[in-house]
């Protein structure tokens, strides 16, 4: 009986010893010079990291600054690099992605100026080695009329990061038929091919469409027609650089809505959310949102619908509408999608009883959801996560959430129930999340800041994370570590 008693204790000794623990040490604090500064990690590793910094698309024509700042290990400024987006004229680009290689951030803004007749995607290249960045190269340009028929561009990245696409839908024409113009580049920007296509759509001012770029370079364009009805239907375009081949996506019982390309063992492939259209559904600007009636992959390679499974009955899917795919991550055989509810809107600013004409802008995020499918398409499970919670203007930067696969496990980072919060789902290594505790003031006991769920990066084979967080009107840089 003893012994069973000291294998029993030693046991518990050593799963206690390796319990995890995951651990946050937070910087000095900082506060923002604008209260519409937005911020973002890059580079992180085992020695530091970088920010990013720049006004979130604030009205200001004539410039938009970017900056980038690099910490040390111990989370102290090192260097301070601040460079412009361009202009055409003296109108400057706003900024529309931020691809990020191994030691280079793609810049990709766009621009158009009325006077110039030009509507022009630029990119300049920073060189986290050199501490440079490159002259502006235009990666596509088209002519314009005017402000009112502009038409629009779209970007999609590769799952890889090797190949950039930019589709260009021409500005209306009464009368003719849609048309898009299509670059692609690979991620030095060398144009690897570009497409001009007139379509058998109506042309119009906006269209519904998802365009997604393959690793291989073929360009993949989901298109909705009739989006507001029961008749809604979509359809695949996939370009090649010489042809378009156009196939019927949706079918009985399956209208695709929210998705995102994902690359699963060389094989492409689109995952999201779907209405059965058994119901009509509900218009985009109802405060209540699309409908969703569950989950569904589909297999590029084949054309097939692999998987399609509406949601259970276990589960409260009540509010599971307007559902954006936050994050999709792919584990061996397994695929994680994040679902969230995701709503913008926007009121006239009151003070006391007297209605003013300043907006204020709501954020909705949540309900939520993860989809666990295997690489088959078979369903694994539905877990819901978190509900409802609407944010006013700035704040929305505590909205939405984060996702990690460490440790064997899927850590989900939230401001859940007004706190840090780090779930964990998939393993029985659960660990335990010290919460980084701050000075919200020079006097006062310590608190625990609000996570900018966005900002959460990992580091590669290191147990290393940062992210930042905030309280009142300062902010953090956070190193976890386990």
């Amino acid at each position: 009986m003893k012994k069973i008693l000291l294998t029993l204790i030693t046991f518990l000794t050593i799963s206690l010893g390796f319990a995890q623990e995951f651990k946050t040490e937070p910087s000095q604090y900082f506060q923002k010079v604008s209260e519409k500064e937005i911020y973002k990690i890059v580079f992180p590793s085992a020695y530091g990291f970088m920010t990013l910094h720049h006004l979130d698309n604030v009205m200001m024509d004539n410039i938009k600054a970017m900056v980038l700042t690099k910490y040390d290990q111990s989370m102290q400024s090192i260097e301070t690099k601040t460079f412009n987006l361009p202009k055409l004229g003296l109108r400057a680009s706003d900024l529309q992605e931020v691809i990020e290689l191994d030691n280079q951030l793609i810049f990709i803004s766009t621009v158009m100026h009325k006077k110039m007749a030009k509507h022009e995607v630029n990119a300049q290249v920073y060189s986290e080695k050199e501490n440079t960045v490159s002259d502006n190269k235009v990666l596509a340009s088209f002519v314009i009329d005017g402000y009112s028929k502009s038409g629009y561009y779209q970007i999609a990245i590769s799952p890889d990061q090797t190949k950039i696409a930019i589709v260009a839908n021409m500005p209306f024409v009464k009368k003719t038929q849609e048309k898009v113009k299509i670059w692609v580049y690979d991620n030095q920007l060398n144009l690897l091919w570009e497409q001009t296509e007139t379509l058998k759509y109506k042309s119009e001012r906006a269209y519904q469409e998802d365009v997604f770029v393959m690793n291989s370079g073929e360009v993949v364009m989901s298109k909705v027609i009739d989006a507001y009805k029961k008749t809604r239907q979509s359809q695949l375009l996939t370009f090649n650089g010489s042809s378009v081949e156009i196939q019927n996506f949706s079918s009985p019982g399956f209208l695709p809505m929210q998705m995102k390309y994902i690359d699963v063992n060389g094989k492409g492939m689109l995952i999201g959310f779907f209405w059965n259209g058994k119901n009509s559904v509900i218009k985009i600007n109802s405060t209540e949102g699309e409908d969703n009636d569950g989950a569904f992959l589909y297999d590029l390679s084949s054309n097939k619908l692999i998987g399609l499974h509406e949601w259970s009955e276990s589960l409260n899917s009540k509010d599971l509408k307007s559902l954006q795919v936050v994050d999709v991550e792919i584990v061996n055989d397994a695929i994680f999608m994040i679902g969230e509810k995701q709503l913008e809107d926007s009121e006239f600013r009151k003070n006391g009883t007297t209605v003013t004409n300043e907006l204020d802008y709501l954020y909705t995020y949540g309900s939520s959801v993860i989809v666990n499918f295997d690489t088959k398409g078979t369903l694994k499970s539905f877990t819901p996560l978190f509900n409802s919670k609407q944010y006013k203007n700035q704040e929305k930067e505590k909205g939405s959430l984060s996702a990690l696969y460490l440790e064997n496990g899927l850590r989900i980072f939230s401001n859940n129930d007004n706190i840090i919060t780090f779930n964990t789902f998939f393993t029985e290594n659960k660990g335990t999340f010290v919460r980084p505790r701050i000075l919200p003031s020079e006097h006062g006991s310590s608190t625990i800041p609000y996570i900018l769920p966005k900002t959460v990066r990992a580091v590669n084979d290191y147990n290393i994370a940062y992210y930042i967080t905030h309280y009142g009107d300062r902010y953090w840089l956070n190193k976890m570590t386990w």
